[in-house]
């Protein structure tokens, strides 16, 4: 009878322990047809849906847990969506295969997003190439003097409209942090002197703006779109790359919790 007993034990231990290494069948958040229907219906997917620059956990078409790098490298082909699928926790992303039939605009959106997503992952953890930023006050910035701090680094030029709409939010976030010393806000500008003065005296930035770095952003930094924002930790190197200020936003507040 004893002897019966721990055969069942074991038996259910078994059981249980083959039931937890099975994956767990995930459903989508939205249906891929209803996603790749057109590319508005992507485009508003994205927006909803896709967060990448949080922490997640990637998982293949077959829905096997994989590493980010990996799945990054495979969006970066164009040739997957990041299909978001429901979980009550840390969000889950899965590779979904696009087919042929898909219009070749989504599949174009699709691969330009990957590659910007998968370049900005592979600047995380380097430094900025050496800086010297002055900015309309005198105030210098480089990467000697502001060890030590957070450093919030927006990259743009006056004719961005992009760039110029996001500043009223740009400057609640940096309000936000108004006594926090060791966070300091820089913004590196293609133009002249004279033309970012005239410019402040009609619009409100409160950043430090820095002009006359063309060189440095687009011969140092290569940049290729605008606006990008970095977010580098005290120790001096990039925890984010984006063209998302909300990513930007994620990020600091995440940076700014650490000791």
């Amino acid at each position: 009878m004893q002897f019966k007993s721990v055969f069942m034990l074991m038996a259910v231990l078994l059981f249980m322990s083959s039931c937890q290494d099975q994956p767990v069948h995930r459903k989508p958040v939205e249906k891929p047809a209803v996603i790749l229907k057109d590319l508005m219906s992507f485009l508003k997917y994205r927006q909803q849906h896709v967060k990448l620059y949080e922490t997640f956990n990637a998982v293949d078409s077959a829905q096997q847990t994989i590493s980010r790098v990996q799945f990054l490298k495979q969006l970066a082909t164009g040739r997957y969506l990041p299909l978001r699928l429901q979980s009550q926790d840390q969000p889950y992303y899965q590779l979904y295969p696009v087919e042929a039939k898909v219009e070749k605009d989504i599949k174009n959106t699709l691969k330009f997003w990957g590659e910007m997503e998968q370049a900005d992952a592979q600047a995380e953890g380097k430094s900025l190439p050496d800086f010297t930023f002055v900015d309309m006050q005198g105030n210098r910035y480089t990467n000697q003097n502001t060890k030590g701090k957070i450093v919030v680094v927006k990259c743009w030029f006056l004719g961005c409209l992009p760039c110029i709409q996001e500043m009223p939010a740009l400057n609640e976030l940096k309000k936000m942090y108004e006594n926090r010393k060791d966070i300091l806000f820089v913004s590196p500008c293609w133009e002249s002197r004279s033309k970012v003065e005239a410019f402040l005296k009609k619009t409100k930035f409160d950043y430090a703006v820095a002009p006359d770095q063309y060189n440095y952003l687009t011969d140092q930094l290569h940049l290729s779109g605008y606006p990008t924002h970095f977010v580098i930790n005290k120790q001096g190197l990039i925890s984010l790359r984006s063209n998302d200020y909300l990513a930007m936003a994620y990020v600091l507040n995440r940076e700014a919790k650490q000791p």
